[in-house]
Formats: structure tokens, sequence, C-alpha cells
């Protein structure tokens, strides 16, 4: 009797409470062709974050509910042990034989995919966020580019991986101007035919050739050839915006990410101006 008296010593009055509804966009889904199959809602965190296995849970119950008959499960993807706190109870059912949560530590996963399968485009893929030595980085990087640009993987989601390697690899080297880091990948054959590279070049050449006048025709290439450049720019510094406003990157990582980007924005500036304002040779 004195036992069960402590315990409710323990808890306040129970109340009924009024939960915030949320809305939250997941990192991904993926929905099985067969309907039998499992659901999984993933997230990819590169940050320590206390709250993420609350916030999974939390859209894992709610698609659940918009899909009755849906199986539904998790996937979480750490870029390393360190950033996973492990929060019970929802840790616990990544050790469930019937695996509800599964736990992925991406360098761990790499390096071991890289043991079974070292020409693996995801290996890769990652080698700017893994590789510490930043000399073999730059030595290495227009072998790994090359590995992703020959893979079968469909034309889409190889212009994407590239994209984003070399989105890592501006990060990692953010003291070097943005036309190096290109640099160090555009002898390859491959690199002229994607859609990145038209975007910088390609395209603003063409910018450039509607511009430019008979007399000053390489001038406006140069001009647009520029303006390419920094749009795609533009483009980087906007989807590290995005992905800050939606809680995937925090404001340190930003700084980090934007800040040789915004470097090399502003000089791209310059240029431009330099070449409207430089008067033209009769």
């Amino acid at each position: 009797m004195c036992q069960h008296s402590q315990k409710n010593d323990i808890y306040n009055t129970m109340q009924s409470v009024t939960l915030k509804e949320f809305e939250r966009r997941t990192d991904g889904l993926l929905a099985p062709k067969d309907p039998k199959a499992p659901t999984y809602i993933a997230e990819f965190q590169a940050q320590k974050d206390a709250n993420i296995y609350h916030r999974l849970t939390m859209e894992m119950a709610s698609y659940a509910m918009m899909n009755q008959d849906c199986d539904i499960r998790g996937i979480l993807v750490f870029l390393h042990k360190g950033l996973d706190p492990k929060t019970n109870p929802w840790h616990y059912l990544s050790r469930s034989k019937d695996k509800f949560l599964k736990i992925v530590y991406l360098n761990e996963f790499l390096k071991e995919l890289e043991q079974k399968q070292p020409n693996h485009p995801m290996v890769a893929a990652f080698k700017p966020l893994f590789e510490k030595d930043l000399i073999a980085l730059k030595n290495n990087a227009h072998y790994w580019y090359q590995k992703i640009a020959k893979s079968r993987l469909p034309k889409d989601a190889k212009e994407h991986i590239q994209k984003a390697f070399i989105s890592w690899l501006t990060a990692r080297f953010r003291d070097l101007p943005y036309q190096e880091v290109i640099n160090m990948i555009a002898n390859l054959p491959d690199f002229e035919q994607t859609r990145f590279y038209k975007d910088i070049v390609g395209i603003g050449e063409k910018r450039g050739e509607k511009r430019g006048e008979k007399r000053g025709e390489k001038r406006g290439e140069k001009r647009g050839e520029k303006r390419g450049e920094k749009s795609i720019i533009v483009k980087e510094i906007n989807r590290f915006k995005k992905m800050k406003k939606k809680g995937d990157i925090n404001d340190s990582l930003f700084k980090k990410l934007c800040d040789p980007l915004q470097k090399e924005l502003d000089k791209l500036t310059a240029e431009i101006d330099s070449i409207m304002n430089k008067p033209q040779k009769k």
C-alpha cells in the first residue's frame, strides 16, 4: 500500500494535452512498386540534432495515418556515428528483428562498400566529404569524377551526383576561386558533355554571342561566359539557403559552404562590370 502511494506521488494528475499540428518535408520517401512491401521514410543528418529521432517518428506516424494500409519503416542516415543521439525509445526500434528503423553511418557504409565494390559510383561521389587529405583529394578529383561520369546510373541521377560532387569539392577548397575547382576535373572529355558544364560555359557563350556585336563579339562571349558562371553560383547559394531554412544545415555549415561561393560571386560581378565598362576598340 505504501509502495503504491509512492508511485502515485511521482506523477501529476492526468490531463488532456493539445499537441500542435506540424508540417515537415521529409528528406526522402521510398515507395515500393509492390503494395505489400514496406514504405521507407528517410532522413539524412549531417549535424548534431537531439530531436532527429522524434521528428522521424512523427513523420512516420503522420504518413501512416494518411495511408492506413501502409507498412511504414524509417531510415536514419548519419554522416558518422558521433552524430547519433541514440534517443530511446525510438533507437530501440533499430534493434528489432523486424527492422522498423534502420540506422546507417555513412562513413562506415561507404568504407564497407569500397572494400566490396571499389568502382561503385557512390564511393567516388562522397570522396569530397570524407577524404581527409586535401592533396590526395585534389590529385584524385578528376579520377573519382570520371568514375561517376562513366557509371551506368540514369542520366538525371548521374548529373545530380556530379553537381553534388562539385559542390562538396568547392566547399573543401573554399580558399580557391570557383573556376580553379572546376579545372580540377575539366580536363575530362565527359565533363564537357554534362549539363553542369554547359550551364557554366555553353549557355554563357550563347548568351554572349547573342549580345556580342560584330566588333565586340569576343567581349560579348566573355561577358556571357562570366554571367553563366554567376548564374550557377547564385543557384548553389539559393540551394543552400533552402537547406538552411528547412533545417538540414545549421548557420555554421551554411556559412562554411556559402562564404567561398559569395566571394567568387563578388569577384565575377566585378569582372562583368569591368567588361561592361571597358571601352571598345575601334
